[in-house]
């Protein structure tokens, strides 16, 4: 079981997004995707997870095409967190998590139980009763990462996509919902994110697809992909790797200066 894809292009109008790109996301696993800004990450994150259809190829889920789910299925199987999940109308937080319980088979207890523990788990009780509106950046980015567990929250695999999901967080929380994210894929899930940190992602991820101009440079174990010749390619800087017992450490160097 897996979603795979194999031979995507895409293109907006004549300019090329995305070219010969092969993937695979696996239950138990977590994978962060990275590149830089424009390499095509957010169009092949949105390809995957069935918002958009590529020009060329195809994604199949367990084995059977993505386009063939119709979307009431497909929100069973899987739950998306984007950077703009924007909420307009007064709700409160308590309500932005049980909207994720929608596709399923409706049992208002159990489904009062699994809000109520994303809430404890995303140490979001306390704004329960806010309304979303009102909370700050970081805190509406745990409601909605709760709502996404929520939509899961049934027996494995299923498959999470996040995009930048701890890119409106300290740093205490950052790693709180990152071993949350470590946690779900030890349980099963396949966990698929987008990450901008290169040392978080050596510390969390199974797997690294590195992205430029559309193309991958390189999918596979963290120490594999995470070398210097790989990220002078992907990010046009150069890093210092410093190797450290729980994994290596990685400091860019910018005009020859480390930061």
């Amino acid at each position: 079981m897996s979603i795979e894809a194999i031979d995507l292009e895409y293109s907006i109008g004549t300019k090329s997004i995305l070219s010969n790109i092969e993937l695979e996301i696996l239950p138990g696993k977590l994978h962060v995707l990275m590149g830089r800004n424009g390499a095509g990450k957010s169009s092949l994150f949105h390809i995957l997870c069935g918002d958009i259809m590529p020009k060329i190829g195809n994604i199949y889920l367990d084995g059977i095409e993505l386009k063939k789910y119709s979307k009431s299925h497909l929100a069973k199987l899987r739950a998306v967190l984007t950077q703009d999940a924007a909420i307009t109308f007064p709700i409160s937080s308590e309500e932005v998590i049980k909207l994720g319980r929608h596709p399923h088979i409706s049992d208002p207890i159990r489904d009062k139980e699994i809000v109520q523990t994303c809430l404890k788990i995303t140490e979001s009780f306390d704004q329960k009763d806010q309304n979303y509106s009102t909370l700050s950046g970081g805190e509406k980015q745990k409601i909605n990462f709760g709502r996404t567990l929520a939509q899961v929250w049934e027996t494995p695999p299923r498959y999470i996509f996040l995009d930048e999901p701890v890119s409106a967080l300290d740093i205490p929380n950052q790693y709180k919902t990152l071993n949350l994210c470590r946690h779900m894929a030890d349980q099963g899930y396949a966990v698929f994110m987008i990450l901008h940190d290169l040392n978080l992602a050596a510390l969390y991820a199974d797997t690294i697809t590195l992205l430029h101009k559309g193309k991958i440079i390189k999918s596979g174990n963290p120490n594999d992909v995470l070398t210097l010749e790989n990220l002078e390619i992907a990010f046009g800087i150069k890093v210092r790797i410093l190797n450290a017992p729980e994994g290596n450490f990685i400091i860019p160097e910018i005009k020859g200066e480390s930061i």
